[in-house]
């Protein structure tokens, strides 16, 4: 008999309140109150970062529980999102899966598919439907989709650990009293083993959020010990209701695939080998823009204001260079756009100027005769081969990647990674 329910919830939030992980947190205290006990780590699963529907971050809930039925769990569900879930605003679509046992190979499946390109409810019902799920929707229910590709999540391949603190309810809304220094000096003696703490070329803190949700702060790291460690290191000025360590999928550029240039559609994000076609330039705004090719087609490539000098990186390239790039590729009236979140320059063509030579013998600048080459009008000289000046490169092989200010929550930060 199987001794495992599987548990998940998403959409329980709105663009200016709530908050998905809270409502995990709360249903995870919940079902231990009432004697239940929690299988692992609640886990925080990051989806298509590029889902129009999403209202920030794209994250679903999921947790296990030691049981042998899931009909107990559906009142505490629903009791959990009846009562904090944002149900009044508009695109609010809570949906809650739970499963008996573990997930088969069609759910793994749609977590790939859903963390990699979009889904419908109808399709989720559908698999819903053949591996014997239960659902609960509130408004339109979108939230099932999410809920459906948490459970089917594979962490097996790479995954990382977010301890997330919630406030008290009377501070909602209010500027968040954690102290700068503190989280400084927590990066400088935690990184990279935590990561995105701060960013140090805007010297923005990263691990408070600016809006009015119920997340005091959030830390990343590769471990569950090392965030409880880096978490004792912090001032912080106001009572915390709770927090909690999920396992995530953050982190580990898993919402990227590589594919070619004729395959791209609209809303998936992309891996793809090339050449650089046009000099990159800048435009109103402070973006910057160039065209990449490959065997099958050409894509244009964006490097936005918010990544600040990774941009400068971006205009250091030349025609001809051979690069890959990794980002969100859009649809635009012009065609499709990637968005660049990394950038791997492989090689480089060499740059050079030609011109005349200098007469070897009064120094003065000679003059080219027709296709044969050059020669000195006042000491008649001649040379065949005109004077090339190599011009150094402004950057080198290597990849480069956008601050965290600018990072989506899935890309995988350099400091984590020994693959390029």
């Amino acid at each position: 008999m199987d001794k495992k329910v599987w548990i998940a919830v998403d959409d329980t939030d709105s663009k200016k309140a709530g908050c998905t992980t809270y409502i995990g947190a709360l249903l995870l205290r919940r079902i231990k109150s009432e004697g239940y006990n929690i299988i692992g780590y609640p886990r925080l699963v990051r989806l298509n970062p590029n889902c129009p529907y999403k209202t920030r971050g794209n994250a679903a809930i999921a947790l296990a529980v030691e049981a042998d039925r899931f009909e107990p769990f559906e009142d505490i569900v629903s009791s959990v999102i009846e009562e904090y879930a944002e149900l009044e605003v508009e695109g609010t679509d809570p949906g809650a899966v739970l499963l008996l046992g573990e997930p088969d190979h069609v759910l793994r499946e749609y977590y790939w598919h859903v963390l990699r390109d979009l889904s419908t409810k109808d399709e989720a019902k559908k698999i819903a439907e053949r591996n014997k799920v239960r659902l609960l929707e509130w408004n339109m229910g979108r939230g099932i989709i999410g809920a459906l590709a948490a459970i089917g999540a594979d962490l097996t391949r790479d995954k990382t650990y977010e301890l997330i603190a919630h406030r008290k309810r009377e501070y909602w809304g209010t500027v968040r009293s954690v102290d700068p220094e503190s989280v400084w000096e927590m990066d400088r003696k935690t990184y990279p083993l935590t990561f995105d703490n701060v960013d140090r070329e805007t010297g923005d803190i990263r691990i408070t959020p600016h809006t009015p949700c119920p997340v005091l702060l959030g830390i990343r790291g590769v471990t569950p010990s090392i965030l409880e460690e880096a978490y004792r290191m912090l001032k912080i000025y106001e009572p915390v209701e709770f927090y909690t360590i999920f396992e995530t999928n953050q982190g580990t550029d898993a919402h990227l695939q590589l594919m070619k240039i004729k395959d791209v559609k609209d809303n998936v994000s992309a891996i793809i080998d090339g050449v650089v076609k046009s000099k990159p330039r800048f435009t109103v705004g402070g973006h910057v823009f160039f065209t990449l090719e490959d065997e099958t087609g050409e894509i244009t490539c964006a490097a936005y204001e918010p990544t600040k000098n990774f941009r400068h990186i971006v205009t250091g390239l030349e025609p001809g260079d051979k690069v890959t790039v990794y980002g969100a590729v859009k649809k635009k009236p012009q065609g499709f756009t990637l968005n660049l979140e990394k950038i791997q320059v492989k090689s480089l063509v060499d740059l050079k100027i030609v011109k005349a030579p200098t007469c070897p013998v009064c120094s003065g600048k000679m003059e080219k005769i027709g296709k044969i080459g050059y020669t000195c009008r006042s000491c008649k000289t001649f040379s065949s081969k005109p004077e090339v000046i190599k011009i150094e490169r402004k950057i080198s092989c290597g990849i480069y990647e956008v601050p965290a200010s600018a990072r989506r929550h899935l890309s995988k930060p350099l400091a984590l990674t020994t693959n390029y």
